[in-house]
């Protein structure tokens, strides 16, 4: 009898795992918020911090780089998950609205920008637009670029190209100029 509990569960768990694709977060160079941290704290540990202004440096350099740290935190733990119902974000880390779940009815805009002339697919930006509705506030997460998500956030939310985003291949982005690409509902 326990084997047949255990062997219904397992199809279960695999389609309810099918269903649900997560993108993790985006890695991030922490160099800046280690070195100003460090620094910081060397002043006081070397002792450089005898006059006033020292020390509200060492202070200034310890805050801004835990500062600088906590927001790499926060875009490396950000999760951006797709179902059926529509897309979650989850951020754990932030003290705030760590959750936010949006559905595909209410996506109605996203943006992919391209800013330089010579740059990578991973440079690019990708704002995906929700509005909730009866509300006139839009909400707008930003992240780096990736295809594959932005490939099932059109194709579950059902936006259309438009403009310059006609024709465009999301796996080779056009590169040479500064570009909105935007696919609209």
């Amino acid at each position: 009898m326990a084997e047949t509990a255990e062997s219904t569960n397992l199809p279960v768990q695999s389609a309810l795992a099918r269903d649900v694709i997560v993108f993790g977060g985006e890695t991030r160079n922490m160099a800046m918020g280690i070195a100003m941290l460090g620094g910081g704290l060397a002043a006081f540990i070397a002792g450089l911090t005898r006059t006033f202004f020292a020390e509200a440096m060492a202070w200034t350099f310890i805050a801004w780089g835990a500062f600088f740290l906590y927001s790499d935190l926060l875009l490396a733990t950000r999760r951006f998950i797709l179902s059926d119902e529509g897309l979650d974000i989850k951020i754990p880390f932030r003290f705030w609205s760590r959750d936010k779940k949006w559905a595909w009815k209410n996506i109605n805009r996203m943006d992919i920008k391209v800013d330089r002339r010579s740059t990578h697919a991973k440079d690019c930006e990708l704002q995906v637009h929700h509005q909730y509705p009866g509300e006139i506030t839009l909400d707008r997460e930003d992240r780096n670029f990736d295809a594959e998500l932005a490939m099932l956030i059109i194709a579950r939310a059902g936006l259309r190209p438009h403009g310059e985003a006609v024709g465009v291949d999301l796996a080779n982005l056009p590169f040479g100029k500064s570009v909105t690409l935007t696919w609209k509902k």
